[in-house]
């Protein structure tokens, strides 16, 4: 059983020169990142599980977790740097990707009925996370016409949200409720979707799923800075108004009030700067449909 992808072998084999033009010298690596991430042919009935865990111990500890689900398969691990991998796993296959702050396992394998999948998932007895959870995603793909109904899924009616795609080849159903595991549940219906289309349909719903859930880290740092930006605007309209009043009688002792004003907020915002400014990768394709 070997590995199926790396850095090295996912970057695209550009030549030195383009029409006889000398090329920059980082452009194989800039060429070769549109193929890093490529998105699993998947045929229904399909399942996909994947974890986010926040790699609070660092790349050094993520990589450790990764070397050892490599040798448990007898496979070699990827360089240290890598930012991508893919191995078999059982009947289905391991996915790996390392991000800024998280990284990402994801597996997709046949579907089976119950939570059998649980005895042949990499996410066992033995697998030792890099760091505590953020994201936990189970997609199902099913395919169209046989015995499920739309009632077999258990969706909650009230946060329910169905949308039709791909020009109604395709269905997605989802109440953003987590099943007795903690992972939240997508749920994929295929009326004729290729297994191109059908992977990266796939693909799509999981990041989206986990960068909404990380977009909401915000919200707590939004919501403490909130009081403190409410008295900021207080105290600039209070400045304001004893600048047009007093003139230049007190003009220093307001400019210090200014200063030290400017000062707190810049401070505020060099705080928050990371936290406001992730933003989800660009994705190569988009399903598009209506929400009904």
């Amino acid at each position: 059983m070997t590995g199926l992808r790396s850095d090295d072998t996912a970057t695209a084999n550009a030549t030195s020169n383009v029409l006889s033009f000398p090329a920059y010298h980082a452009r194989s690596f800039a060429i070769g990142e549109v193929h890093s991430r490529p998105h699993p042919l998947l045929s229904a009935p399909r399942l996909l599980v994947q974890l986010a865990f926040v790699t609070e111990g660092g790349a050094t500890v993520d990589h450790a977790v990764l070397a050892e689900l490599c040798r448990r398969q007898g496979v070699p691990a990827p360089d240290r740097d890598a930012r991508h991998y893919i191995m078999r796993w059982g009947r289905g296959t391991l996915y790996w990707e390392r991000h800024s702050e998280f990284s990402t396992y994801m597996w997709e394998a046949p579907l089976s009925e119950g939570g059998k999948w649980k005895q042949s998932s990499p996410f066992g007895e033995g697998f030792n996370p890099p760091g505590p959870v953020m994201s936990g995603v189970r997609l199902e793909i099913h395919k169209a016409g046989g015995d499920k109904q739309l009632t077999a899924f258990d969706l909650d009616p009230e946060s329910m949200c169905h949308s039709l795609i791909e020009d109604g080849k395709a269905e997605i159903l989802t109440d953003f409720r987590q099943d007795g595991d903690g992972l939240t549940r997508l749920f994929v219906v295929d009326h004729g979707l290729t297994e191109a289309r059908t992977g990266a349909l796939a693909q799509r719903l999981i990041e989206i799923e986990t960068y909404r859930v990380f977009c909401m880290l915000g919200l707590p740092l939004a919501q403490s800075l909130s009081g403190q930006l409410r008295r900021m605007e207080d105290s600039l309209a209070e400045l304001t108004n004893a600048i047009r009043n007093k003139g230049r009688h007190e003009s220093e002792e307001l400019l210090g009030h200014l200063t030290e004003l400017a000062a707190e907020l810049e401070a505020q915002a060099a705080s928050s700067l990371f936290r406001f400014g992730r933003v989800a990768p660009i994705t190569r394709s988009s399903p598009s449909g209506s929400r009904r």
